[in-house]
């Protein structure tokens, strides 16, 4: 008999908004077949957000269930942090000790070896058509008919994230509706976006080539994640495979007057694509998997982050998550289920390049409030304000919103030994700088950690 657990799926682009799907939510003109059939064919949640808006740290969050600062990966390889501790216990090491085939193809940016983090099969590279040939190579090579175990497998994608090899020059006609916030000078923000000036003073017309060039990486990725999603199911896999498509982080787009990444949390970085598409039916395999009760394509608003990734996984295979986990299962969500799993989501950021700039984010369907250390603060109505323009921090009407965001904020950092207030923010040469006193509220020192879970699995 053929295994009849469920094969996973996740495939991963980088640095890809959240509207940039044409059957979704599209401000980019992009064509995205692919994509738009994950749409049809599943569970779009359309207030999903990753841990932080660069790609190390959101990486982390994704394979172990936990904050950036919990795993020691404040920063990008080498801006300063090294690899992820391969001793702590990852999302693959949980699927292998179950019984599943893991592996992993493309792009990590994790530093440590894949074989040490669980992935039995690995492949590590960053050119997308060499991540596409070796991953379906892999499904190919296996036997459908009398497949032992159902297989874990990541497939990560470098695209939409050669935004920044665009023509330092180039520039086209304006054809796209401008950004409701591209003049917003951030003068009411505080300092580090005021002092981070990458693309600021562009022209309408040098925006919208950045624009067009960001589309054309995005249709290029959409491409190769239809040859993942037609090679998977000619190898004979569609019939018991749950698919879960998401991206690490978002990208400013322009929004703001800025480009690429920066010293921020506005939803255009933190927003993130997730579609939770459970196992086709009708293709041959003699699994024949019942959808979902309650299943049928739509759009969530559940309020989630990638650190709801992991225990989604670990649903779907049968797994009971650990209690201490912060995320939790999206499959109740997926069967129709549309009851809040969070009240508020939490993200982080502390270095970008040599400039550390420790940032935390408490956001819930309505409010944000963004903490600088040494550099005040951001709170934004997101119901009136949606795009982020004013900043309402200061005003004493909204005094009583944000000290309850500020208590939730502060009571996460507590709960995930954060330790943000023993960091010293700098300028973009590293050199030390703050705008405001830096007041370190009662019982927020460095606090103790909980011990990483050691690993224990089957090699």
């Amino acid at each position: 008999m053929p295994e009849q657990r469920p094969n996973i799926l996740i495939i991963m682009t980088d640095q890809q908004r959240w509207d940039t799907i044409a059957a979704h939510v599209d401000r980019f003109g992009a064509r995205t077949p692919a994509m738009d059939s994950m749409v049809r064919g599943g569970v779009v949640f359309a207030n999903a957000f990753t841990t932080c808006p660069i790609c190390t740290p959101a990486r982390a969050t994704l394979f172990t269930g936990k904050m950036p600062s919990e795993v020691d990966m404040p920063g990008n390889l080498g801006c300063p942090n090294g690899p992820l501790n391969y001793n702590i216990l990852t999302l693959a090491h949980r699927m292998a000790n179950a019984g599943y085939s893991t592996a992993y193809h493309g792009k990590s940016h994790l530093g440590t070896d894949l074989g040490q983090l669980g992935f039995k099969t690995h492949f590590e590279n960053s050119h997308d058509p060499t991540t596409v040939a070796e991953a379906c190579r892999y499904w190919r090579n296996r036997d459908w008919m009398i497949q032992k175990r159902p297989f874990f497998h990541v497939v990560s994608l470098l695209d939409p994230h050669d935004i920044y090899f665009l023509d330092p020059t180039e520039e086209r006609p304006v054809e796209l509706e401008p950004w409701p916030n591209a003049g917003d000078d951030r003068s009411t923000k505080p300092w580090p976006q005021q002092d981070y000036t990458r693309g600021q003073g562009w022209s309408p017309e040098r925006w919208e080539y950045y624009r067009q060039f960001y589309r054309s990486r995005v249709e290029k990725v959409d491409r190769d994640v239809g040859t993942l999603l037609e090679e998977l199911t000619m190898g004979g896999f569609g019939s018991n495979t749950w698919v879960i498509f998401m991206s690490d982080h978002g990208d400013m787009g322009g929004e703001h007057g800025v480009g690429f990444k920066g010293p921020f949390l506005y939803d255009c970085q933190m927003r993130i694509p997730l579609v939770v598409m459970p196992p086709r039916q009708g293709y041959p395999g003699p699994w024949r998997s019942a959808l979902p009760d309650g299943f049928e394509p739509r759009v969530s608003e559940v309020l989630c982050s990638t650190l709801d990734v992991l225990p989604t996984v670990l649903d779907i295979a049968g797994l009971e998550p650990d209690a201490a986990l912060r995320g939790r299962s999206l499959v109740p969500a997926v069967c129709g289920d549309e009851t809040e799993i969070h009240g508020e989501v939490f993200c982080e950021l502390t270095m970008l390049g040599r400039r550390v700039a420790p940032i935390r984010m408490v956001r819930t369907r309505r409010w944000k409030l963004v903490f600088y250390l040494g550099h005040g603060e951001e709170l934004y109505d997101l119901d009136a304000d949606p795009w982020e323009m004013t900043n309402l921090a200061a005003r004493a009407e909204h005094a009583k919103v944000k000290a309850d965001l500020q208590a939730r904020l502060w009571k996460f950092i507590a709960a995930t030994g954060d330790p943000i207030f023993t960091q010293q923010p700098t300028d973009a040469d590293g050199k030390p700088f703050t705008t405001v006193p830096i007041e370190i509220p009662d019982g927020l020192g460095r606090g103790p950690r909980a011990a990483d879970s050691p690993v224990t699995w089957e090699r």
